[in-house]
Parts: C-alpha cells; sequence; structure tokens
C-alpha cells in the first residue's frame, strides 16, 4: 500500500479545500481526500455498539483505504441515506445489505440509515469503522470544516518527505505521515530488508562459488580435450569462452527454475493461507534476480576459464 500523509489543523479545517488542491497539482501525491471523523453508537434492537464514523468522498476518500476493492458484499456508493459498515461491526449486530439500523451520536441526535455495503480492510480497526459521505457526517457532528485531510502518495517510504516539504511554507497546519506515527513497525521493516539483503548477498556468494568448482572439475577433467583442441589451432580466447558460456548456461537455468520455484511457493502460501495480501510483481522484481544470477554465473567462469587461457597444449600432450 502506498503511503498516507495526514494534515490536521488545530481541531478543524476550515480551509481544507486549497490543501486539497495544493496536493492533487503535486506529482507525489497519488490522491488526496478531505476526511470528517466521529464517535457514534449504533443501536439495532436492545443492542448498542459504539463505533468510530468517517466521513468520506468518493472515489479518492474510499480509495485511500481501498474500500470499494475490498468490498464483500453490497455496493460502496455513499448516498446519504447509507453507510458502509465493516465486517466485524456487521456480523456483531448480523447486519446485512439492506438492512436498517439508528445511528445516535453524543448529542443524542438519531438518524436512521441503510446499510449499502460491507467490506473487509484486513485490520481489527479497519473492520470496526462505520463509512458514510462526508457531507452526511459533517451535518450529523456538527463539524464546521473537515477533521483532516487524507493524501496517498506514490512512493510509500516518501511520504515523511512530502509531509516535510508540504508542511514547510504551512506553519498553520500540523502534517503526520504513517512513518511518523508507526516508527516501530518502520524500524522491523528497515531490519527485515537489512536481513533479506545480507541473506541474497551470501547466497549469491555460495552459487558463485558452486559453479565455480563444477567448472574448475570440469577444466581438471577436460584438460587433454583442451590441450587437443588448442594444438588443432583453437585461439586462448574460445577456449576460454567455453567456460563463460557453461557458466552462463548454469546460472541462467538456475535463475529460471529458481524464479518459477519462488512463484510457485509464493503463490501457493498466499492462496493456502487464506492471506489479503498478494504478490505485486514488477519487470523488475522479476528481471533482478535472473542478472544477477547470470552476473554472478560469470564472474565464477572466470576462474576456470583463465585456467583454459593458460593451458599448454604441449606439456598437457607430454603429460598424456
Amino acid at each position: 500500500d502506498s503511503g498516507r500523509v495526514l494534515i490536521d489543523e488545530l481541531t478543524e479545517i476550515q480551509s481544507w479545500q486549497t490543501y486539497v488542491d495544493d496536493l492533487r497539482r503535486d506529482r507525489r501525491v497519488l490522491r488526496a481526500a478531505p476526511v470528517a471523523n466521529g464517535q457514534g453508537f449504533i443501536e439495532r434492537g436492545a443492542a448498542v455498539v459504539a463505533v468510530a464514523v468517517k466521513g468520506l468522498t468518493a472515489p479518492d476518500g474510499l480509495d485511500i483505504y481501498k474500500i470499494r476493492a475490498r468490498t464483500v458484499a453490497g455496493s460502496a456508493d455513499l448516498a446519504s441515506d447509507s453507510a458502509l459498515l465493516g465486517r466485524s461491526i456487521a456480523e456483531r449486530l448480523s447486519l446485512e445489505v439492506g438492512d436498517k439500523f439508528i445511528l445516535r451520536n453524543d448529542r443524542g441526535g438519531r438518524v436512521f440509515l441503510r446499510v449499502g455495503a460491507v467490506f473487509d480492510l484486513g485490520a481489527a480497526a479497519g473492520n470496526d469503522l462505520v463509512v458514510a459521505a462526508i457531507d452526511r457526517v459533517r451535518s450529523f457532528f456538527a463539524i464546521g470544516g473537515v477533521s483532516a485531510v487524507e493524501a496517498q502518495v506514490n512512493d510509500v517510504f516518501a511520504a515523511e518527505a512530502v509531509a516535510r516539504a508540504f508542511g514547510r511554507p504551512r506553519s498553520r497546519v500540523r502534517l503526520e505521515s504513517w512513518q511518523e506515527n508507526n516508527r516501530e513497525l518502520l524500524a522491523g521493516l528497515r531490519s527485515q530488508s537489512i536481513s533479506s539483503v545480507t541473506i541474497q548477498f551470501f547466497v549469491i556468494v555460495s552459487i558463485s562459488l558452486a559453479i565455480a568448482s563444477v567448472l574448475g572439475i570440469a577444466a581438471l577433467q577436460k584438460q587433454r580435450q583442451l590441450g587437443i583442441l588448442k594444438a588443432m589451432g583453437t585461439t586462448d580466447r574460445s577456449a576460454s569462452r567455453i567456460f563463460v558460456l557453461q557458466g552462463l548456461m548454469l546460472g541462467g537455468i538456475g535463475a529460471l527454475l529458481g524464479l518459477g520455484l519462488g512463484l510457485l511457493l509464493g503463490y501457493g502460501f498466499v492462496a493456502g493461507s487464506g492471506a489479503d495480501f498478494g504478490l505485486e510483481l514488477s519487470f523488475r522484481t522479476l528481471a533482478t534476480p535472473i542478472v544477477l544470477a547470470l552476473a554472478a554465473a560469470v564472474v565464477a567462469s572466470t576462474v576456470p576459464a583463465r585456467r583454459a587461457r593458460r593451458l599448454s597444449p604441449i606439456e598437457v600432450i607430454r603429460n598424456g
């Protein structure tokens, strides 16, 4: 998921439209939308459940939270008489699409709403939300402006830099990035990334040593044949090229087999575990391991290639 930047101006933002327009003009920002937050209660029969109510706009507000993509029932439309419920709230109150319920605020105000859709964001906090049209929420909770302006940036790890750059000329605005609010999570992700790079480095080293060993043994076993080829006119460059090509073949076949096995295991894990996330693949993520494997194979093949280049056909034939 792309990172989010939260703009908070004291308790309410009156000039929110200006901030939204400025953020949307920034090329680093994917989406920007105002948000109205409130705390209310859902009444259904004798049951009363406290809920967090969030007023959003369509489509940017819904897409920042991926509500439309995570809708499991109904249609994620922000009509004036309907609300979108998180899966936990819907299951707790046995509410289905089309059912009606009462939403009450802390001032005693009540409004009848219809369940327009049920969504599953894959997190407890997200599945306890009640989402409605922002104008409905602002009116119901007497919010003059909006509670916040949220932005989604293209580069998830650039959220803090975007927040600092946007807030520098705007002293009245308090900006928070997901990185600022999740320092421990970010530290864990960085540690995981460092560990992953370290493991990949030693895997590449071990692969290079394995290829060098295989080709080195092949060079020793084929000394007589190499000597005969050189005696027949094969150049040193051609002799060394044999082992470079063998290294490329080993690296290429290994890279393709490893890539296929990795994709199979990855998709199998996602499908078997029922996880809410998927594999985000791009040309870069697929091409990088192939290029690294080929580069490691070429480097590893230089040792036997140099040995083949220095091989003297006279000595080989003399020693039998």
